[in-house]
């Protein structure tokens, strides 16, 4: 009789993006360098519109109440996503996840719509992560670089696929690409912590993809309700519906296959720890003659 615990359909679907993460791998490069060659204009115009819309909608914000009743689904949604971040990943997932979005927010302050910001930084946000990946024995080191080369896919396909016929994707843009930061780092801690705790490279992966697919999932579609509701009025459900999609599959498929060729293997601990869940059963009393 087999003893061992058979894996569930994510596990096995999670497993399955390893073994093919080379196709995922040459998937995205190559879309990625199509989109670069044909549709450049249209990916800067991305960053450089959401960065203005934020810096006119950051000097009309006098206080807090203006924020929640200028964005109050958005402000929901995303709450709820950090939240779920701190319960499903743990306090260092959810601490990642709201420095990510402070530092999305001030990227985008600091580009404040000009032309020739958007390709520099860029640029060294990707030397920036080619170093750390080299030389530096972080998790969210490991994962920076497979974040940026998987963003900048993203944005190709915002580019390609938008959010609605008629509204610019400025927006989309914006809290799509925060969304995604925040929890690939969050994603980052998660998998370091089970690596420190001696866990194999694959296996830590497909631990951290696991604890990431209800923050993803439910993440997800919370934003793109958020911003269905604020941009058209909740009438946009076809396109809300194929960018909830899109977004899943972005994390789960691409992200997290080509993040499996990063070094993770230096950050496992040398000695495996085990926790003991099932207790001792106290020895039965002997019965008095």
């Amino acid at each position: 009789m087999d003893l061992r615990e058979k894996p569930g359909k994510v596990q096995t679907f999670l497993e399955l993006m390893l073994r093919f993460r080379l196709i995922a791998l040459v998937a995205i490069v190559v879309a990625t360098v199509t989109f670069v060659a044909t549709r450049l204009s249209e990916i800067v115009s991305l960053p450089l519109g959401a960065s203005e819309a934020f810096g006119m909608w950051f000097a009309e914000i006098e206080n807090v109440q203006g924020v929640w009743n200028s964005t109050q689904y958005l402000t929901v949604a995303g709450i709820a996503c950090v939240v779920m971040l701190f319960v499903f990943g743990g306090i260092r997932a959810g601490i990642a996840s709201i420095v990510s979005t402070v530092l999305s927010l001030l990227a985008l302050h600091i580009l404040g719509g000009a032309e020739s910001m958007p390709l520099p930084m860029f640029g060294i946000l990707t030397l920036v992560s080619l170093v750390l990946i080299l030389f530096v024995k972080w998790s969210v080191a490991c994962m920076l670089f497979p974040f940026v080369l998987a963003w900048a896919f993203l944005s190709g396909v915002l580019s390609v696929v938008p959010w609605s016929p008629d509204d610019p994707p400025y927006l989309v843009w914006a809290v799509f690409s925060t969304f995604a930061f925040a929890s690939s780092m969050a994603f980052a801690m998660v998998a370091g912590k089970h690596l420190g705790a001696g866990d194999p490279q694959a296996g830590a992966l497909v631990k951290a993809a696991k604890q990431m697919l209800t923050p993803v999932l439910v993440g997800s579609l919370l934003l793109v309700a958020a911003i269905s509701v604020d941009i058209s009025g909740g009438a946009n459900l076809p396109y809300s519906a194929l960018w909830f999609v899109i977004l899943v599959l972005w994390f789960f498929v691409f992200l997290f296959s080509i993040s499996s060729f990063a070094p993770w293997e230096r950050l496992r601990a040398g000695s495996r720890r085990v926790e003991m869940k099932d207790k001792k059963k106290k020895s039965p009393a002997k019965k008095k003659k």
